[in-house]
């Protein structure tokens, strides 16, 4: 399963250590969304990302190849118990984005994949280490160098 990573999950550790079977298949963009931490979590002591429609703007990621193993460990972690289940902290659901470097050397293209969504609870800026987590993950899949400084810009809680 083809799955995109926005948030925390671009932390290579970090996805290693939940889905230790995933693989990269490139860098990608998601048109016409923005970032945004529509969520708190105690975890992380701060809001969590999330993307929402914004015409115009992108947020950038990686696209991830998931085992079923690794995805239900992930469905576990983003608090997704199946569809329209009332009780979902992020809905999984199919979107599209643009591969615009592909690891394996292909060409670059669109592609259908899965993301989660967040059910905004109690939204904040995220906490310094949250967002340095997702900063250094951006810096490790050498997401493009003006889309790592917006970010690295965000406000944070105090």
């Amino acid at each position: 399963m083809l799955y995109f990573a926005y948030g925390s999950n671009l932390n290579h550790e970090q996805m290693l250590s939940r889905c230790p079977g995933y693989r990269a298949v490139g860098l990608a963009e998601l048109r016409d969304h923005r970032l945004v931490f529509p969520l708190h979590s105690h975890t992380w002591e701060g809001g969590v990302a999330s993307v929402q429609p914004a015409h115009g703007e992108s947020v950038w990621g990686m696209v991830f190849e998931l085992t079923d193993t690794d995805l239900e460990a992930l469905d576990r972690y983003e608090g997704y118990r199946g569809p329209d289940n009332q009780h979902n902290v992020y809905d999984r659901n199919s979107t599209y984005v643009e591969l615009t470097r592909p690891d394996d050397g292909s060409f670059p293209r669109r592609l259908r994949v899965n993301c989660y969504f967040a059910r905004p609870s109690n939204p904040g800026p995220p906490s310094r280490r949250y967002l340095d987590a997702i900063v250094a993950g951006a810096r490790h899949h050498r997401l493009p160098a003006d889309y790592i400084a917006a970010l690295a810009k965000s406000a944070v809680r105090d």
